[in-house]
Order: structure tokens, then C-alpha cells, then sequence
């Protein structure tokens, strides 16, 4: 069986501060499909296209995957403290209790790395493999910098020693693999790297 992911398409307002009439809009759901999946994409660009001219939307697929037997337990106390509660709010209660840090099964850790400079990135990789020279690192351009992904955790009191500003450690986060602005349909998709796999059908089970 293929792991389970989280995906959340939105549109912030820290993105469309000049839209006039704009209102957030959000939409996440649970898939098995890979972060490169067509049917992700087009499923994007339909929330996309839903949005007023020039409006920014972002697509985040999250870095670890979820370990459903936990996603499970975790529903069945939620649901047996809250006996009354709406079924249809079963959905979105069901990715909130997933993206919980306590529901990952992969330990990938990510770096936000707000600098739009690659050989500042490489330079980051560097400092992180004179840490640890085993750890395997992923990079994934980002609307304003990099997302730096390392496949485990490590001491990081050096690495932030010298880096002090525009690298933030989120750990177990989402990934903004595509991003999209409505009126031109300029389209930015980031699927490089993680290799981890929803027919249409799918996109909300």
C-alpha cells in the first residue's frame, strides 16, 4: 500500500494583500498519490482558477508521510470524547488530526531556507554534511528561497551558530511544491525531488 500524505491548497492573504474583494480560501485533504501526481495538479489548478485575477495560490504537500495506525487511534479518541460530533466535519477533522507532528512515520526534517541565492544553498549543504557526512539532503526551490530536506534529524546548535538569519527549522512541515498566479496563469511546480504517490476520485478520501 502506498503511504498516506496531507495536501492543502491555499490562497493567504500575506500573498494578495493588493486584490481587491479577496477572501482566504483553503482546501486540504489525505492522498497515496506521489507529490508529481497529475491528478494533484489538476485538481490545484481547478482551486486555482476558482480565484479572482491575479490572485496567488500555493499547493503544499507534506514532507512526511502519515502513519495511519496512529491516524486511526487518534480518530477513535477523538470521536469517542466527542460523541455528538458533526460527521460532516469528519473530513477536515480527519487531515487536522494527520498533520499532527505525534501522526508523521518518516522523520524528514525541513529547512526554510529564505535566501534566493543557490550557492548559498550549497554552502547550507555543506555545513549540514560536516554535521552529519551520512545524511542524505534534498533542495526544492520555493516562491522565495529553498526548502532544504534532510532524511533525519541532528544536532543543529553549530549549523544555526553561523546562520542566524532567513533559515528557520520547521521539521515536520508542509512543502510548497507549486504555485500559481490566476490572471496570467503563470504556474510554478516543484516536484524535483521527494519521491514518495490519487486518481481524481481519490483526491478526497
Amino acid at each position: 500500500m502506498n503511504r498516506l500524505f496531507t495536501v492543502t491548497f491555499v490562497s493567504r492573504n500575506k500573498d494578495n494583500r493588493d486584490i481587491k474583494d479577496f477572501i482566504p480560501r483553503k482546501r486540504s485533504f489525505l492522498t497515496r498519490e506521489p507529490q508529481d501526481s497529475e491528478n494533484i495538479q489538476k485538481a490545484f489548478d481547478a482551486f486555482c482558477a476558482k480565484g479572482l485575477p491575479g490572485e496567488i495560490s500555493r499547493c503544499y504537500y507534506s514532507v512526511n508521510s502519515r502513519d495511519e495506525t496512529k491516524l486511526h487511534q487518534s480518530l477513535m479518541h477523538f470521536l469517542i470524547d466527542h460523541p455528538d460530533y458533526d460527521v460532516c466535519k469528519l473530513d477536515a477533522k480527519l487531515v487536522s488530526l494527520a498533520s499532527k507532528p505525534e501522526i508523521a512515520e518518516t522523520k524528514y526534517w525541513m529547512f526554510d531556507f529564505d535566501i534566493d541565492d543557490w550557492c548559498k544553498v550549497l554552502e547550507f549543504q555543506k555545513d549540514i554534511r560536516a554535521i552529519d557526512a551520512d545524511i542524505l539532503i534534498e533542495t526544492h526551490k520555493t516562491p522565495h528561497g529553498y526548502a532544504v530536506i534532510t532524511n533525519h534529524g541532528f544536532d543543529t546548535r553549530t549549523l544555526f551558530e553561523k546562520w542566524t538569519k532567513d533559515v528557520e527549522l520547521k521539521r515536520d512541515d508542509m512543502l510548497c511544491i507549486s504555485w500559481h498566479t490566476n490572471d496570467s496563469y503563470e504556474r510554478t511546480n516543484n516536484t524535483q525531488q521527494i519521491e514518495e504517490e490519487l486518481d481524481i476520485d481519490e483526491l478526497d478520501r
